[in-house]
């Protein structure tokens, strides 16, 4: 027993000379996710915390009363008896007045009323595992900042890589289930405009550095220094590889955020229009709104950085007056100003979803205005499946926002970027991390011989991992997620004000 203790321990020991504090936090954040969400749920009481109101259709013995018809329920046990189930089926189907004053009874939405609802289970997983995402990713920036360790893999970039994942795989869950339910329009829509964002994507990359700033030719630039500097020889990318694949990964995107963006115009339309008279709520909806465009602006080199980094612009450019923002200050206020955006956004999730379900009254009120009949099941389906795709609409809301955050967190953390970068001492050594990743690399590289001890082999794990910033550089990944969170932000802009268009001009 003394000898099984003393040989975990040594184990342990092993582990943590590699991964160390990081590897602790993981495990007792999973462990403490595990058990903790069957009890305490953040996605659940966001969705019923007895905010959100949903609208009950009506019985059959509510329409029979309202249409005039006889009950027929003391009739229920002598019909069942004489007739097989087709036949009970049909006798339970009626007609009526499209025109009947039907009130609708509202409730509020509670936790059992979740199970029958449309991708629930992948909103809650969502939220619940971004959540703690973000608590890991918090401590280990901490750890970070503070011990500065060298040589250790960010296991929090894994959390953090799995919940864009997620996000992905709902969004791409989405989209196959109106396929499965041969929405043709909106699969042809999305793919319409899946087509439309290659084509922008690839125009987009082709624009120059000083305009449209991500940090690709950079790369090139780190690429020419490593070539010529005594550093060994390295791997690198084609440019215009990497600009192929991060348009085809555009038009991924562009197919994934189609219907989600003009779910999302319908959704801010109709909480306007319910939060008339409230201006601080509607200032926060066209903020919400309109944040994206803002995102994508940040980007733009002569319109934000050269405005907001120097003052000497509006000088002048005179040489007597120092820049109010270095790169590194205003790159790391651009984040802040990002997951800010974000929260916003996620602050005004019960006020969209509100809005979304109060399309059942929406559609109910608009059925008084036609004339003929309706069978009782198809009213009820109406005012049903409003809230059957309640988790749905709910993921097409989120997804987008976690894709963003995770994107931007990926980008500090993985293109070198530091919170310290407003110290008086700070200096942005990216361009040194990759010489000094492959000198550490060829310094500390130990092959595994038959009487390595299992420190020497973690040892090892630990420094491969690390080698792989030899390949994909600090500056690589700055160019590549300082797109995607701008594409992301663009796309979204783009297809939400298409949808905005369409909701407020082209339909009543």
């Amino acid at each position: 027993m003394h000898f099984y203790i003393g040989a975990h321990e040594t184990i342990e020991a092993n582990i943590m000379a590699v991964f160390g504090f990081q590897l602790c936090f993981t495990l007792i954040m999973a462990s403490f996710m595990q058990k903790l969400t069957p009890i305490y749920s953040f996605g659940r009481w966001l969705m019923c915390n007895g905010s959100l109101v949903r609208y009950k259709h009506p019985t059959d013995e509510e329409l029979k009363k309202l249409a005039g018809k006889p009950s027929d329920k003391s009739n229920n046990k002598a019909r069942n008896r004489r007739h097989n189930y087709s036949d009970q089926k049909n006798s339970t189907t009626f007609k009526v007045s499209k025109k009947l004053e039907i009130t609708l009874d509202a409730q509020p939405v509670h936790v059992i009323d979740t199970i029958i609802l449309r991708n629930y289970t992948d909103y809650e997983w969502l939220v619940n595992y971004t959540l703690f995402s973000i608590f890991v990713y918090i401590g280990t920036e901490i750890y970070y900042e503070i011990w500065h360790p060298t040589k250790e893999f960010n296991i929090s970039m894994v959390w953090i890589l799995l919940s864009m994942w997620f996000a992905v795989k709902n969004l791409c869950s989405v989209l196959v289930l109106y396929a499965k339910a041969k929405a043709g329009g909106e699969i042809s829509m999305s793919i319409t405009y899946g087509m439309f964002s290659f084509i922008v994507a690839l125009g987009t990359l082709m624009i120059k550095e000083d305009v449209l700033e991500f940090g690709i030719e950079a790369y090139i630039n780190d690429n020419i220094t490593s070539t010529n500097s005594t550093v060994p020889e390295q791997r690198h990318f084609s440019i215009s590889g990497i600009k192929l694949l991060l348009a085809t990964c555009s038009s991924f995107l562009g197919i994934l955020f189609a219907f989600p963006a003009l779910r999302m115009a319908q959704m801010y339309v109709d909480a306007l229009r319910y939060s008339k008279g409230n201006a601080f709520t509607q200032f926060l909806l066209h903020l919400n709104f309109f944040a994206p465009a803002a995102i994508a602006l940040m980007w733009i080199k002569p319109i934000v950085r050269d405005l907001i980094r120097d003052p000497r612009i509006g000088l002048g450019r005179s040489e007597d007056v120092s820049p109010m923002l270095t790169d590194s200050q205003f790159e790391i206020m651009r984040i802040l100003f990002i997951i800010c955006i974000c929260f916003l956004r996620l602050a005004l999730l019960r006020i969209h979803l509100q809005a979304y379900l109060n399309i059942a009254y929406e559609k109910m009120m608009k059925l008084r205005k036609e004339s003929g009949m309706i069978t009782n099941i198809e009213l009820q389906k109406i005012i049903t499946r409003v809230f059957y795709y309640l988790g749905v609409v709910a993921v097409q809301y989120l997804s987008p926002l976690v894709l963003v955050m995770c994107s931007v967190m990926c980008l500090k953390t993985m293109g070198g970027y530091s919170w310290l970068a407003f110290s008086a001492d700070y200096k942005d050594n990216v361009m040194n991390l990759t010489t000094a990743t492959v000198q550490n690399n060829e310094a500390s590289s130990n092959q595994l011989l038959s009487d390595s001890t299992l420190q020497d082999m973690v040892h090892t794990v630990g420094g491969n991992l690390y080698s792989i910033r030899a390949i994909f550089t600090p500056v690589l990944l700055r160019g590549v997620f300082s797109y995607i969170v701008w594409w992301s932000s663009f796309n979204w802009t783009v297809a939400s004000s298409l949808g905005l268009l369409y909701h407020s001009y082209l339909i009543d």
